[in-house]
């Protein structure tokens, strides 16, 4: 599995560093944060990571339209949605937006099955 380098957006601090510790015990490196949709495309321009892991609701910009702005800047890079809704209608508008997945916050083997997923598509690229 390749080492993923990853931004992480979420509103909440603490959820925030519990995802990036998380994402970081797996072996991944995590080379943005931001608290907010707006503030989250910028890092993720910046920094132009392998993966993006973002919540729904956030300050200035959700995260589906969030995501849909890093997909179109950087179609390469996979988005994961981490967020506290299972609302088909969000689902699907994250799908809809380029997300690979759309993962319940109350599910961590989930989302580290998905960022594993991702991992290992990278490494074998076919």
């Amino acid at each position: 599995m390749d080492v993923l380098r990853i931004v992480v957006i979420d509103d909440s601090d603490q959820i925030r560093r519990a995802i990036v510790a998380l994402l970081e015990n797996a072996g991944h490196e995590i080379v943005g944060q931001a608290a907010g949709g707006h503030s989250g495309v910028h890092e993720a321009l910046a920094r132009r990571p392998d993966l993006v892991v973002i919540d729904w609701r956030m300050p200035d910009v959700d995260g589906v339209e969030a995501t849909r702005r890093i997909r179109d800047a950087l179609p390469c890079v996979a988005v994961i949605a981490f967020c506290s809704t299972a609302a088909p209608d969000i689902r699907a508008a994250f799908a809809q937006a380029g997300a690979q997945a759309c993962i319940d916050k109350r599910d961590i083997k989930g989302l580290l099955a998905a960022v594993r997923t991702i991992a290992q598509a990278r490494a074998d690229p076919r």
